[in-house]
């Protein structure tokens, strides 16, 4: 059959290999908002209107709450905003526009897996730059040393998928210029970011780089994962090419209801982050002997764990009732590493004993 040879080529994605959770396990997988979404999303979501789903979707709610909850970073238009089902659907979007022959795409690993995966089914390369440090603490000087003519795009999340660690606008703005000399483009993937300051996105950058695109999801800090809704912001130039190849009524009418309703909590994302940063403090109190901590921001709710031995640290930990990802899933990464997300603060204590048996076991 003619099928592309990219097609019949293993992938992974963590999404599809992680153990389906027990009752008596506490789920630290996922990097989900552990309490949820804001009561705003539930009751727009009660209260929607069911005679609109014989319709195709066509409200404005969404952008509308878009252009309000962005309108002290910078000014956006209708034009601006591209709705989709999910960041991941944004990605598979962003890639082929891009996916010239020789074009590569420059980015830190470990990195959001989906996103690499994706890179290559397009026929590109990936560049993967490592972390410059034991703690995996990512490099913005080792990351511009890739790039070069064959740049086509620059991928970076921020914050971080497995570590959590976040770079500042001040330290990435010289990514944005050195991408915009080489005609490159770069993709700011913020998926976390409603659990920082809507100060620290890469947003506010959005005039002065034409080349700039800003991908967000209401799956993490707006904790509307199963509505599968996100968006991407960039140049109307640029958001009229990726509208060319998207579904026209991605985001159906539900999901855009609720979505917009979920940012009226303006800082819902973000109210936990005193929370989680005293869990991720007391994990780095039970790590040290056989388990490191590996760079992060405390008020992101990810974060990556290390152990000194060649060991499968996800069993390890299933063994104490707590379930992660494996680190396998990611490059630059392998058994001896896990994700995990931060639980409720009620869960936290399981959590938190069971890393410090694992990491007193040795």
């Amino acid at each position: 059959m003619k099928i592309r040879e990219v097609y019949l080529q293993e992938t992974k994605s963590y999404a599809n290999h992680t153990p389906q959770p027990r009752p008596d396990i506490l789920d630290c997988s996922l990097g989900v908002n552990p309490y949820g979404p804001p009561s705003q999303a539930l009751t727009a979501i009660r209260e929607f209107d069911l005679s609109h789903l014989g319709d195709y979707p066509h409200s404005t709610a969404a952008h509308d709450a878009i252009i309000h909850y962005w309108r002290n970073q910078t000014t956006l238009k209708r034009e601006n905003i591209l709705l989709v089902d999910g960041s991941v659907s944004a990605l598979y979007l962003i890639n082929p526009l891009v996916a010239k022959p020789g074009a590569e795409v420059v980015g830190f690993i470990p990195s959001f897996t989906d996103m690499i995966v994706n890179v290559g089914m397009q026929e590109m390369r990936y560049v993967g730059v490592p972390p410059v440090k034991e703690d995996y603490t990512e490099s913005v000087e080792a990351l511009m040393a890739k790039m070069d003519s064959n740049t086509a795009l620059v991928y970076i999340d921020n914050p971080n998928n497995p570590t959590g660690q976040v770079l500042s606008k001040e330290a990435l703005m010289p990514v944005l210029e050195r991408a915009r000399e080489l005609g490159a483009y770069v993709l700011m993937d913020e998926a976390y970011g409603d659990f920082i300051t809507r100060e620290e996105s890469m947003l506010s950058a959005l005039k002065e780089y034409p080349n700039l695109m800003v991908l967000r999801t209401y799956s993490k800090g707006f904790g509307l994962a199963g509505l599968r809704a996100g968006y991407i912001i960039a140049s109307e130039e640029l958001i009229g090419y990726l509208s060319k190849a998207t579904n026209p009524y991605a985001m159906n009418e539900l999901t855009r209801v609720a979505a917009a309703a979920a940012m009226t909590a303006e800082e819902y994302g973000a109210s936990r982050a005193e929370e989680f940063a005293r869990v991720k403090e007391a994990l780095r109190q039970a790590t040290g002997e056989a388990l490191t901590l590996l760079h992060t921001d405390d008020r992101v709710p990810i974060c990556a764990l290390k152990h000194r031995r060649e060991v499968d640290l996800q069993a390890l930990l299933y063994e104490h009732g707590v379930l992660t990802v494996s680190g396998e899933e990611f490059d630059a990464m392998d058994a001896s590493c896990v994700r995990l997300r931060i639980p409720k603060a009620q869960d936290a204590n399981t959590l938190v004993e069971a890393v410090r048996a694992v990491n007193c076991a040795g």
